[in-house]
């Protein structure tokens, strides 16, 4: 009669380590994600926020890690404005029409042109780019 061993350390490091075959396959994933949304990334050509161009796309990160609920890859971008907002979920989802104050006694305006709006702008909103949730895409075809 043959008789089979239950090998518990070797099926947790199978299936709950980073360096096993499922943590390999979750990080290559994670990969992927990552390189689409590189690829996909609104880049603007003159910047934006104060950022140079490509900012977005370059703090785009996969990390793999463990947690108490087990083996995850976490997929996304750590972008924010100068200030701290994270403007990578703006491009995502689009705002709504917004009002848009000088942080001092001064007016806002354009650097690049030399156009002075005023203490107080009216700004229309911005039209969803999404590229975080479509870059999920990647992996339907595995």
């Amino acid at each position: 009669m043959a008789r089979t061993r239950w090998n518990a350390r070797e099926a947790d490091r199978l299936l709950n380590s980073q360096s096993g075959p499922v943590g390999r396959d979750l990080a290559r994933k994670g990969r992927r994600v990552e390189a689409e949304q590189r690829r996909t990334a609104p880049v603007s050509s003159d910047g934006s926020h104060g950022r140079p161009p490509g900012y977005l796309r370059d703090h785009t990160y996969s990390r793999l890690g463990t947690d108490e609920r087990g083996l995850h890859v976490d997929i996304g971008t750590d972008a924010t404005t100068p200030d701290g907002f994270p403007y990578p979920l703006v491009q995502e989802l689009g705002s709504r029409p917004h009002v848009i104050e000088s942080k001092g006694d001064y007016p806002l305006r354009n650097p690049k042109t030399g156009q002075v709006f005023g203490r107080r702008v009216q700004h229309p909103g911005t039209d969803p780019q999404p590229w975080l949730r479509p870059s999920l895409d990647v992996l339907r075809d595995e």
